[in-house]
């Protein structure tokens, strides 16, 4: 009897053991994670990303002033690139750059030992395109050939005279075309072949 008594205690005993070093353990997690300044108000809030084709600019607001680390990469497992603050704010607007135009971006903030992304998951973005940022200043992309050597108002005199399929491009075959067609029809050596000078040359 005395026997199973002994066994009972010892497990008691081992249980009481085994919660006190749980809590013990919870304890000094608690006890670092306010230590490292992991308290409430350093969580980033309301984290936006503005992409442009080479760089983007990650900003987030917190409650206490801390100094944050924007980590990166082009795959959320991969986040090995850092763009640091400069200084404590609680306004925070990081700039990264180079970056590769067309391409995903994920992202993570740091905030000492502290790791902060959108509910386990990085947050991303996607950098333009050449052409989106051209379109937005206004700048229009012109194809290119090999046979193109100019391109010319409609207006112009050179578009009426080599122009000769009126697609709007003078190719360099129209451009010798033309120089021989000048040469024939500008009797007067004024660079400009008028409708006279052109029913002349016709009649020749």
């Amino acid at each position: 009897m005395n026997l199973g008594r002994s066994n009972i205690k010892t497990v008691v005993v081992l249980v009481i053991l085994f919660l006190v070093g749980i809590l013990g353990v919870l304890g000094m997690n608690t006890v670092r994670t306010y230590m490292s300044g992991a308290s409430a108000g350093n969580e980033p809030n309301g984290v936006v990303a503005t992409p442009s084709s080479r760089s983007a600019t990650i900003s987030w607001s917190s409650d206490k002033e801390t100094m944050g680390v924007v980590e990166y990469g082009t795959t959320p497992a991969s986040l090995l690139l850092r763009a640091p603050e400069t200084g404590s704010s609680t306004r925070h607007s990081v700039s990264i750059e180079p970056l590769k135009a067309n391409v995903s971006y994920y992202f993570r903030i740091r905030i000492g030992e502290d790791v902060f992304d959108n509910n386990g998951i990085p947050w991303s973005f996607k950098t333009k395109s050449e052409n989106e940022e051209l379109e937005k200043t206004g700048v229009t992309l012109v194809p290119t050939s090999n046979m193109m050597m100019e391109v010319t108002p409609k207006s112009s005199p050179s578009v009426v005279n080599c122009d000769t399929n009126g697609d709007g491009m003078v190719t360099s075959v129209e451009k010798l075309k033309c120089g021989q067609t000048k040469n024939n029809c500008d009797t007067n050596g004024d660079g400009v072949v008028t409708s006279v000078e052109k029913l002349k040359c016709g009649q020749n």
